[in-house]
């Protein structure tokens, strides 16, 4: 059984354990679960998580309820096709769907997942646009195919969203060699507000100063608008630059008393930054990407070296016995 001492870092080491664990087989037992943290131990999202991963792998789970600091996970065999999972208040969907796309690299046959409730923007974490725009696609030119469908946004702090997310069986052949990006193609994103902000066109607002900042690169920039009919009054918006060989991607997150316009500013700025920086991928997509590397091997240059970066690289040397090195922000692995 692998022990793993969860104060490494916050819920990525067990959205990362409990991922690998079910892929692998393998059972693991994670303690000082977000020990650091003000409110330390499992969350609402974290537990979401925890509760669909170990039914779709019929695992013997201990320690799963909120507040938890120790879990003792051991998975079974994956035989599920369907799961329907409620995440309660606004706790990240996006957080939850990371859990089950490791997991889900076990898998034989397509996993379609339903979710109800949590939130499909907030703080600290991807938004839900972002896995279609950046992550889902990275990947699926890999050979791990995914998709997920939005039937309701959710925003802080009364979530409400409902969502359905299908992973298909990866056929992940070699490694994910993202050394270089190739030639910019275009920019596309999504910039939605709900429909309490309407009047205000805050939508049109974010969209608009975004492309103002990113049209001085010389390539086609679609930002498509939305409104949504949500619980909670919010917005966000996800950029995505799409590469010959890769996607680089930006967000940002309405707030209240933070105008339209910051928030579109918010998120070219951030996607400008990363692309002068020659990076292969994104800061997010960065940390994410870490235990595909594990698995498969493969290269990537990263914007910022970042503490879920540091973190991720750490887990996957103790989860999977594989040293990952970082060196002038480039990240290697060897195949496994």
């Amino acid at each position: 059984m692998l022990e793993i001492d969860g104060s490494l870092g916050g819920g990525s080491v067990l959205r990362l354990g409990v991922g690998l664990a079910a892929a692998l087989g393998r059972p693991v037992r994670i303690y000082n679960i977000r020990k650091s943290r003000p409110n330390p131990g499992l969350a609402a999202q974290h537990l979401a998580g925890l509760l669909a991963v170990a039914e779709l792998c019929e695992a013997e789970l201990a320690g799963a309820s909120l507040g938890s600091q120790e879990v003792l996970f051991q998975p079974g065999e994956i035989r599920k096709s369907e799961l329907q999972l409620r995440i309660e208040t606004a706790g990240s969907v996006g957080l939850v769907l990371q859990t089950l796309q490791l997991a889900c690299l076990g898998a034989k046959h397509p996993v379609r997942v339903r979710i109800e409730g949590g939130g499909t923007f907030g703080k600290w974490a991807p938004p839900l646009p972002y896995f279609e725009l950046v992550n889902f696609a990275i990947l699926k030119g890999f050979g791990y195919l995914a998709e997920v469908r939005v039937e309701r946004e959710g925003f802080y702090p009364k979530g409400g969203a409902r969502a359905e997310a299908t992973f298909h069986p990866a056929k992940i052949a070699g490694p994910l060699d993202l050394s270089e990006r190739g030639r910019l193609l275009q920019i596309t994103g999504i910039s939605l507000a709900s429909h309490h902000l309407r009047e205000a066109q805050v939508a049109e607002r974010q969209a608009e100063a975004a492309k103002e900042l990113l049209r001085g690169l010389g390539v086609p920039v679609e930002i498509r608008t939305a409104y949504a009919d949500t619980r909670s009054p919010g917005s966000g918006i996800v950029l995505a630059a799409s590469f010959e060989k890769t996607v680089l991607g930006g967000d940002a997150l309405g707030e209240r008393g933070k105008r339209a316009e910051e928030v579109g500013q918010e998120a070219a700025a951030q996607l400008l930054e990363d692309l002068k920086s020659g990076a292969t991928l994104d800061r997010y997509m960065a940390d994410q990407i870490i235990p595909f590397l594990g698995l498969f091997g493969g290269r990537f240059r990263c914007p910022h070296v970042t503490e879920h970066l540091r973190t991720n690289i750490e887990l996957v040397a103790l989860l999977l016995g594989k040293r990952l090195t970082l060196a002038d922000h480039w990240v290697t692995a060897d195949r496994a």
